[in-house]
C-alpha cells in the first residue's frame, strides 16, 4: 500500500479515531495503538520474479539480493520509499525525530 492509498482510504474516517497496528493473524483484543509513523532511513527492495514457475514477490530492507536468487527467473529489484507504522513504546521514544 502506497501513502497515498492510505490517505485515500481515511478520507472519510473521523479525525479523531484511534490508528491501532494488527499483525497478521492476530485478531483485533490483539491490536496496538501506533505511537509513531516513522520514515525509514534505509533503502528497501521490491523483488519479483518467478521461482519454479511461480509467481513471488518480497519487500525487504538494503540492497537487492541478486546472489541469494541463483534459481529464480525473469527477477526484476526496483528501491522504494517506507514509512513504519511504530506500536512499540521503546522504539518510538528512539525513532522521534529530535
Amino acid at each position: 500500500m502506497k501513502v497515498s492509498e492510505l490517505l485515500e482510504l481515511l478520507r472519510e474516517a473521523d479525525p479523531d479515531a484511534r490508528v491501532m497496528l494488527l499483525s497478521d493473524g492476530s485478531t483485533e483484543a490483539d491490536a496496538h495503538e501506533v505511537r509513531c509513523i516513522h520514515p525509514s532511513g534505509v533503502n528497501w527492495t521490491r523483488e519479483r520474479g518467478l521461482d519454479k514457475g511461480r509467481e513471488y514477490e518480497f519487500l525487504y530492507p538494503g540492497e537487492p539480493h541478486r546472489d541469494v536468487r541463483t534459481d529464480c527467473e525473469q527477477v526484476t529489484y526496483a528501491r522504494v520509499s517506507v514509512v513504519l507504522l511504530v506500536a512499540e513504546e521503546e522504539f518510538s521514544r528512539s525513532a522521534r525525530p529530535g
